[in-house]
């Protein structure tokens, strides 16, 4: 199970056109680890091991420097346009954009 979830992650990252290296990829992936509030209570958490609880499923998240977020879940998967700037996180759907922030 451990492998396989590796294995996904590792092609996740090639097929969304990262460097062998990974660096800006690496960091834009751990600065995004953590939870993060928006408006009218909702949050999300972007979980070390890879994993988000979004929309009340279960997904495998994945970040490209290009600023999108990739979600793989067992019966879809999404691509969300975001945005990390100044301690803000700015997540575009369906041409809505919703802006959360964490509390550290």
């Amino acid at each position: 199970m451990a492998f396989s979830r590796f294995l996904f992650l590792i092609v996740m990252l090639f097929s969304l056109g990262w460097s062998a290296s990974g660096h800006a990829a690496s960091k834009t992936s751990a600065s995004i680890v953590g939870t993060w509030y928006g408006a009218h209570g909702k949050s999300i958490t972007f979980k070390k091991d890879g994993t988000i609880n979004y929309h009340g499923k279960k997904y495998y998240y994945a970040v490209s420097s290009g600023g999108f977020i990739q979600l793989k879940g067992k019966k879809s998967d999404l691509t969300i346009p975001f945005l990390l700037s100044k301690g803000k996180l700015t997540l575009t759907e369906g041409g809505v954009m919703t802006v959360y922030t964490r509390h550290r």
